[in-house]
């Protein structure tokens, strides 16, 4: 069953090396919870409802509220320089991400959907691209696919979550949506142990 769930959750875990696609991990302590990635120069944190957010059973998932999300950093270009970029150049660069991505899902995956839809929303003045997009009829797995991407460094970070039953698509876009709205950004690596003790 996880070679299933591995290639339906996320378009964005390509094989490539390992330092290339790189997942956040969930920290808990007693009063919240964090979900980071700590880069060599930078690094963000997600902050989810701490009573809610527990490990998942599939490695590189994090279970909150039951649904199961993933927060990846995927190789961009790495060229960009977000401090001088236009709002249209952003988006630009988010919806060649997501067309590159569709392409593997379709060409190398094997992969059919349907019913790609996009919106934009601006989040603490941060851009993201929300993507989703059902799955065959067939596939007894998985319904549809949640998506919320943002810039990073020349990289970019995919929020994602499979969506089991089709009327479970709006939480899922709420989860990852609070989330996306909590990204705080950091010009350093954090020191994980030292964050751990102070949750």
């Amino acid at each position: 069953m996880l070679f299933t769930l591995s290639w339906c959750f996320s378009v964005a875990a390509q094989p490539n090396t390992p330092a290339e696609d790189e997942h956040a991990r969930l920290l808990t302590g007693k009063r919240r919870s964090l979900i980071v990635y700590a880069g060599a120069d930078h690094s963000f944190t997600l902050e989810p409802p701490a009573h809610l957010a527990k490990p998942s059973d599939v490695p590189g998932f994090i279970t909150i509220d039951k649904q199961i999300v993933q927060a990846t950093v995927i190789p961009g270009d790495k060229n960009a320089d977000l401090r001088g970029m236009t709002p249209d150049r952003e988006r630009e660069l988010l919806l060649k991400f997501m067309n590159d991505e569709l392409d593997y899902y379709r060409k190398k995956l094997r992969q059919r959907y349907s019913h790609l839809q996009t919106e934009w929303v601006t989040l603490q003045g941060r851009q993201f691209l929300v993507w989703y997009f059902e799955t065959p009829k067939n596939e007894k797995l998985i319904s549809r696919q949640v998506y919320v991407s943002t810039l990073f460094f020349g990289r970019v970070v995919d929020l994602n979550a499979p969506i089991f039953k089709t009327d479970d698509w709006g939480r899922a876009r709420g989860i990852l949506m609070r989330l996306a709205g909590t990204m705080k950004i950091y010009d350093k690596q954090l020191d994980l142990p030292a964050l751990s003790r102070k949750l």
